[in-house]
């Protein structure tokens, strides 16, 4: 029997105007060479006793069910950052956008209520130190050019996401390159424990077991101009997806142990950070703009699975009839097919004869209505 436990809390990031009395004042970067700068920063309330990387902090919620708070600590965490405008072409499919690798520093201090509070701020001093991290590819509306990405309020939008692995091994600084779809990746790691700090600076390529909950704001639109620099506030960070409590139960009179689950109906295991770009309307000229998003990686020849295998870091046996649990962390949790939502559909993997892996019963769970969701659910092994 599947039970929603709880929404994340959300995370309120790179608000630079508007900022609460308890709000640490971040330090301003300077004003670009040429006039054009970019300002992100803003705050989270942390919970006491802070450790590296996102922390999930349990505490038990209004209804009485138990909830977390999660929570970065950490000087500097990695993140990707694409600018775009939201305008209509109809003449072009391609969709101008500016998408870099950031830093967002951290500062924390405590509140008045004696909770943490964790201050953000875009580090584009770090990253660049000529300050020309942006200002190649975006330019103000004045001139038509479609090769820009325009700095107007009314159409630049910014699609911010945390969690993908880093590109270029670098953990503090990068030069002025810019990134595209091929460049991203975030590979799904198999164990997720929220009691343990979960680092963030995961290198493309490294083996990692550990899972980093992705967090994404989309299409935030700017607040306006001040000083120089383009604002935007009040940004809501979001936890991308679901994490399932999987209940694993033997329900066989013979000790089985458990390798993971094959997950289906919601891709592969492997993301990218897709561009904008644009899309014919059916039975018009027109065509809409599709904003930055997180998509299966299609793959290659040598890569067409198109289920999940999460082959857990430790097998657990389970005697007959008993049953352990697992927490399993999915960024993408719902497919569309013919104009029908559906959910994952799991089966459990587990030990068959000397030296092979069976694959049980499948179960299917409902596609869940939003993000950020705790759900549990017992899964058997064999029907009955």
């Amino acid at each position: 029997m599947k039970k929603s436990i709880l929404m994340l809390a959300s995370l309120a990031l790179l608000s630079a105007c508007n900022k609460e009395s308890n709000e640490p004042v971040v330090k301003q970067e300077q004003k670009a060479k040429n006039g054009l700068s970019i300002s992100m920063s803003g705050q989270v309330d942390l919970p006491e006793n802070l450790a590296r990387g996102l922390e999930f902090q349990p505490f038990t919620g209004q209804n009485g069910n138990t909830s977390y708070t999660p929570f970065f600590n950490d000087t500097n965490i990695p993140a990707l950052v694409c600018f775009y405008n939201d305008e209509p072409d109809d003449n072009s499919e391609d969709a101008p956008y500016v998408m870099r690798q950031i830093v967002l520093g951290i500062n924390n201090t405590k509140g008045p209520d004696g909770r943490m509070v964790s201050s953000f701020y875009f580090k584009e001093d770090q990253i660049d130190p000529n300050q020309r991290l942006f200002q190649d590819h975006l330019k103000p509306h004045a001139r038509r050019d479609k090769a820009k990405v325009y700095t107007d309020p009314e159409t630049l939008r910014m699609t911010l996401v945390v969690g993908f692995e880093v590109w270029g091994g670098n953990v503090s600084a990068w030069d002025n390159q810019p990134m595209y779809t091929s460049r991203t990746r975030y590979t799904l790691p198999t164990d997720l424990d929220l009691t343990k700090p979960i680092d963030y600076w995961v290198a493309q390529g490294a083996k990692t077991g550990i899972t980093r909950p992705i967090f994404i704001a989309s299409e935030v639109k700017p607040t306006g101009v001040v000083d120089g620099k383009i604002v935007f506030s009040n940004v809501k960070l979001r936890m991308l997806g679901t994490i399932i409590k999987a209940r694993i139960r033997n329900n066989d009179s013979d000790p089985h142990v458990v390798k993971g689950m094959k997950i289906d109906k919601v891709g592969r295991g492997d993301l990218v950070f897709e561009h904008p770009t644009r899309v014919p309307i059916p039975d018009t000229r027109k065509k809409k703009l599709v904003p930055p998003t997180i998509a299966t990686d299609a793959g290659s020849s040598y890569h067409t699975d198109r289920f999940i295998s999460l082959f857990f870091k430790t097998p657990k046996p389970l005697g007959p009839f008993e049953e352990k649990e697992w927490l399993i962390y999915l960024p993408l949790y719902k497919t569309e097919s013919g104009g029908r939502l559906e959910g994952p559909v799991f089966s459990v993997m587990y030990d068959g004869k000397p030296g092979s892996v069976e694959t049980g019963i499948t179960q299917r769970l409902k596609p869940l209505k939003q993000d950020g969701l705790i759900v549990s659910n017992t899964f058997n092994i064999k029907r009955g």
